[in-house]
């Protein structure tokens, strides 16, 4: 069986402060059932290597389980500036990126540039619906049932999330999900440890990816940095190799990560643009600590 675990980064509100996030990312991270508890305890030995709060072997296993480590830290650390902070989310992110790939872990998801207009209401549902869509796509290949699991957030906002895949499983003319065992169900990261994981493909990586590519137009805000070049640079053609594709009714291939800009309507592709990025003849700090990174 395989399990999809999705989270989000980012939020639906139109961009109106400079602290506002210009994107909204809705990722999920396919993993085989038989692997996960393997991808598990891989990645609370990565938690207690970069956290000596938690690196002690008193710790109880629960506490390590419940320790965070938030997409949202990782990149702010990148943006800081601060050469250990950034060697250290650096080198973090290596690690879960190497996980991903020694584990057979693939990627979709659907993700939003913001424009002058605010982003459709039912957003967040609709790219439920795609993302199913793309999943039994991979059940149908691979003949193995499924399940989706989203992050919780709030019963008003959960429900409607799933409600349009609850229908169809169910409505005249044929199940379009056959290979889903249940309509998408939701955890809390300090339960599921793979929600942590989606939360840094969704926040850490994908988020500031997309910020890089796509919002360089807008001159105030605080989401907009050169530092996050390097998150590109350093992981998009490996996290592109991990995409979830598949051939459609059209034969044209499908699947994966979906980018919607509606700022400057550049396409999917762009997500994952390589830049020049040479080590050997890095000027600033920021590239000196990649170097670093890269070497450890």
């Amino acid at each position: 069986m395989l399990v999809c675990y999705i989270d989000e980064s980012g939020d639906e509100q139109p961009l109106r402060t400079p602290t506002d996030p210009p994107v909204l990312v809705i990722a999920g991270l396919v993993v085989n059932h038989t692997r996960a508890k393997t991808l598990i305890m891989d990645f609370l030995q990565i938690k207690k290597e970069f956290n000596p709060v938690i690196g002690s072997d008193s710790v109880m296993l629960s506490e390590l389980i419940r320790f965070e480590v938030k997409g949202s830290e990782l990149r702010k650390d990148i943006r800081s500036g601060k050469r250990r902070a950034v060697r250290r989310a650096i080198g973090f992110l290596d690690k879960v990126m190497n996980l991903l790939e020694e584990h057979g872990v693939s990627i979709v998801g659907e993700i939003f540039i913001k424009g002058q207009a605010p982003l459709k209401r039912w957003v967040y549902s609709d790219a439920v619906v795609s993302i199913a869509e793309q999943f039994e796509a991979q059940l149908r290949t691979a003949q193995v049932e499924g399940t989706m699991i989203l992050d919780a957030r709030t019963k008003s906002k959960n429900v409607p999330s799933v409600h349009t895949v609850t229908t169809q499983r169910f409505r005249r003319g044929g199940d379009p999900y056959p290979h889903l065992i249940e309509a998408p169900v939701f955890g809390h990261s300090d339960a599921h440890v793979v929600l942590q994981i989606a939360d840094i493909l969704a926040s850490a990586f994908l988020f500031p990816m997309a910020c890089a590519s796509y919002c360089n137009s807008l001159l105030d805000n605080v989401h907009i940095d050169s530092a996050y070049d390097i998150i590109r640079d350093r992981y998009g053609a490996r996290l592109r190799l991990l995409e979830s594709r598949y051939l459609n009714a059209d034969g044209r291939k499908v699947g994966g990560i979906r980018v919607c800009d509606h700022m400057n309507r550049q396409p999917s592709l762009a997500l994952y643009q390589q830049m020049d990025f040479v080590y050997a003849t890095a000027a600033s700090p920021l590239k000196r600590v990649a170097a670093d990174a890269a070497s450890r």
